[in-house]
C-alpha cells in the first residue's frame, strides 16, 4: 500500500487517538455521521483514491508541533495559510 516512514505500532496508535477523539458522541445522528465518514476514509484509502501527502496529514502534528492552524481566518491569511 503506501510506503511510510513509520512504525506499524505508531499507526495504530494515532487510528486509535481518531477514534479516542469522539469517544464521548452520544447522539444517534452524530454518531451516524462519524461511522459513514470513517468507512468512506477507509475505503478511498484502500482504493489509492488518496495520495500520499492525504495519508501524512494525519501525522503532520507528530512531525512539526507548530502546525497547528490559525485561530482566524485573518490570521491564517495573513500567515500565507489559507
Amino acid at each position: 500500500m503506501y510506503s511510510l516512514n513509520m512504525p506499524v505500532s505508531a499507526i495504530r496508535t494515532k487510528i486509535r487517538q481518531e477514534f479516542e477523539r469522539h469517544r464521548y458522541v452520544s447522539q444517534l445522528k452524530t454518531v451516524d455521521v462519524l461511522l459513514f465518514n470513517s468507512r468512506q476514509e477507509y475505503q478511498e484509502t484502500l482504493n489509492f483514491w488518496k495520495q500520499l501527502t492525504h495519508v501524512l496529514k494525519y501525522f503532520r502534528m507528530e512531525e512539526d508541533p507548530k502546525a497547528k492552524l490559525p485561530k482566524t481566518f485573518i490570521q491564517g491569511f495573513l500567515e500565507g495559510r489559507n
